[in-house]
């Protein structure tokens, strides 16, 4: 198997799926991590300005190997300036067609500014990336499942909750490397054990993650009777 994750920010993945992303690298899934921002807005100290950028690729890398994480890429865009545009659009594409996933996670769009951006370009990538348009990026890829998943807003009624009850330890462990955003992001642990508790307490586990899939392209049913299919 091979999952695809798109994120706007470096710690959004761990925050989202941490675990989740564990538990597929565990069953030996090949996992691409895609992050639009290299993050150079998030310094609490004047003194980072000028080293924030590196220092969170260098926590990044750290995450990946906490995670299973085989691949990372960095469209180095900036903080605040994400946005549906031709550049975007292409780069979606780009990552649907080349690593040809089976599963592809994103923002949900009940989150903030950048998140929303994220999630409505992968969306129109993920749907064009399976009809025949933008073909300088690769050959066609059958539209595989999308799902969103939560970061600061948590979703009302998800659509899935993942048991990461054995892979949540490496969510935190994952968070401790992103040491330059726990100041900024104040109380991420707090609301990770919190959510994870929650969301963990609705399936009868200890912790668990959210997750909706998308709808945005209809699903074709010919026989009736799959329609009783969960």
């Amino acid at each position: 198997m091979k999952a695809i994750a798109f994120c706007a920010h470096p710690d959004d993945e761990v925050i989202g799926i941490g675990g989740t992303l564990r538990k597929l690298a565990d069953a030996g899934a090949v996992i691409r991590l895609v992050i639009f921002s290299d993050g150079a807005e998030g310094y609490t100290k004047l003194q980072e300005k000028e080293t924030i950028v590196a220092s969170r690729a260098k926590e990044t890398q750290k995450v990946c190997d906490v995670l299973g994480i085989q691949e990372s890429f960095n469209l180095h865009q900036v903080d605040w300036g994400l946005k549906v545009d031709n550049e975007a659009y292409h780069a979606v594409l780009h990552h649907i067609r080349q690593f040809q996933p089976d599963l592809i996670f994103t923002h949900s769009r009940a989150d903030y500014h950048d998140h929303m951006a994220v999630h409505d370009v992968v969306t129109e990538g993920w749907y064009h990336a399976g009809i025949p348009c933008a073909m300088s990026e690769g050959s066609v890829w059958p539209m595989t499942p999308l799902y969103e998943f939560e970061v600061l807003q948590a979703m009302a009624r998800p659509f899935t909750i993942v048991d990461i009850t054995e892979t949540y330890a490496a969510k935190v462990e994952a968070m401790t490397h992103y040491a330059s955003q726990h100041e900024l992001v104040g109380g991420v642990f707090q609301m990770m054990e919190g959510r994870a508790l929650e969301l963990g307490a609705r399936i009868g586990v200890k912790y668990g993650e959210a997750l909706t899939r998308s709808y945005y392209r209809p699903q074709a049913i010919a026989d009736v009777t799959r329609l009783s299919e969960r």
